[in-house]
């Protein structure tokens, strides 16, 4: 960043691995040398961002006098609230008016959902994106475009579902990785396949289990409500699979999904109750508030999800002191044990599953806008071998692409220029 070198990186980290933190310290050491400098955090939901602006606050909280005296200013904003330094809440065109405000030798930090692609004054030097991989690749572009319209920012994405370390380097060669391998403090959690026909059994025991030692269970779910089609009776909804419990154990559960507006309100009062133990949900918990007193995963219908996705799911449990933090991977005993389960009884190692996942599901389309899924063009050709994507990648650094056809690479200068076009259009 010193030698004035745009700087386009990506952090990628098992769940628990402290991305959080890494990206805090960046931005204060990036901020502090600077005069009037704003960065900014993106998060996709707002439960998250919210997160990581109390802890930022907490952060500030515990340096010194002097250093508090210096933090950058921090502002929160998404589309339903809005908050400037220490929880002062203010309207959009009352924070607009406060940033207009403020000297111009102040550093800003802002965090924040989608809402800040759409302030013209957030206008950041550095961007950082937390969980990159659930912004589409539209709103990606739109991220390295923030700032001046002539001068990209500087860049860092953060990623909790981890890409192969040699697909990584050598396919995201222009987006340098960095790894963060070591889960500190984070405790095992032991995973087991279960089965629907055991639920009333095994699995609402292990619940009961956990109520009676005032710990607290994910019940995630892959719909809200059944279709109307008749054709999901294998598959639990959020509505169903809650009342199912609540007859078991009434005045416990807590129902979340992405329709229900207030998802924050609820999440705290999940983290905070000591009554509301069980938390029924979808996904949308994959990213959210740290809840300590969790030490049970239940995933029903797993074999929908893929491997990434169930072990960020997981991580979700283990935030904690605890030694019996467990996940069951629930499915139906049709299904056998699906291969892919079997993967997470044996490894918490997110790098190995994320290789799995790969393998299984594909890598989407290297150059363009689809995110999952083979690449047709290249995987059917290469298979998912790192050391052919290597040995091209030596290739394409020993061509001289401003002289193509001395080189006797005259198609490849056609493609190109064809590619270019298309590109640019775009």
């Amino acid at each position: 960043m010193k030698t004035g070198k745009k700087i386009n990186r990506i952090v990628v980290g098992d769940v628990g691995s402290g991305k959080t933190i890494v990206a805090f310290l960046s931005a204060l050491a990036y901020l502090k040398n600077l005069v009037g400098g704003k960065t900014c955090m993106l998060a996709p939901t707002e439960v998250l961002a919210y997160q990581h602006y109390i802890n930022l606050l907490e952060f500030k909280n515990n340096l010194d006098q002097n250093e508090k005296e210096s933090f950058p200013v921090v502002v929160y904003l998404s589309s339903k609230q809005n908050f400037f330094n220490n929880f002062e809440k203010l309207s959009k065109s009352k924070i607009e008016k406060a940033i207009k405000e403020l000297d111009s030798k102040e550093n800003i930090f802002f965090l924040g959902t989608h809402s800040l692609l759409h302030k013209d004054y957030v206008n950041p030097d550095l961007v950082m994106v937390d969980e990159q991989h659930r912004f589409g690749v539209e709103q990606r572009k739109k991220l390295s475009q923030l700032g001046d319209a002539q001068i990209s920012p500087h860049y860092i994405s953060f990623s909790a579902t981890p890409i192969p370390r040699t697909l990584a380097l050598s396919i995201y060669s222009s987006l340098k990785p960095h790894f963060l391998e070591t889960l500190p403090g984070r405790k095992k959690i032991k995973t087991k396949i279960n089965y629907f026909e055991n639920f009333s059994s095994q699995i609402v025991s292990k619940i009961k289990e956990k109520l009676d030692i005032n710990q607290k269970v994910y019940v995630v779910c892959t719909k809200i409500e059944k279709d109307g089609d008749g054709n999901t009776e294998d598959i639990w909804s959020t509505t169903e699979t809650a009342k199912k419990l609540e007859a078991i154990f009434p005045g416990k559960i807590l129902e979340v999904h992405g329709k229900k507006a207030e998802k924050k309100e609820i999440l705290d009062e999940f983290k905070s109750s000591k009554d509301k133990q069980i938390l029924v949900t979808t996904t949308v918990v994959e990213v959210g508030v740290d809840v300590s007193q969790a030490t049970l995963m239940i995933i029903l219908n797993s074999e929908r999800y893929g491997l990434a996705a169930l072990h960020q799911l997981r991580g979700r449990v283990g935030r904690n002191n605890y030694d019996n933090n467990e996940c069951e991977l629930v499915t139906w005993e049709k299904y056998g044990r699906p291969k892919r389960l079997g993967i997470l009884e044996t490894s918490d190692n997110g790098f190995e599953i994320a290789q799995r996942d790969l393998e299984i599901r594909g890598g989407g389309d290297l150059y363009g806008k689809v995110q999952s899924g083979f690449d047709n063009e290249i995987e059917e050709l290469m298979g998912l071998d790192s050391q052919k994507y290597e040995q091209i990648l030596e290739l394409a650094q020993s061509i001289d692409f401003n002289d193509l056809k001395s080189q006797g690479l005259e198609r490849l200068e056609n493609y190109v220029i064809k590619q270019s076009k298309e590109i640019w259009e775009e």
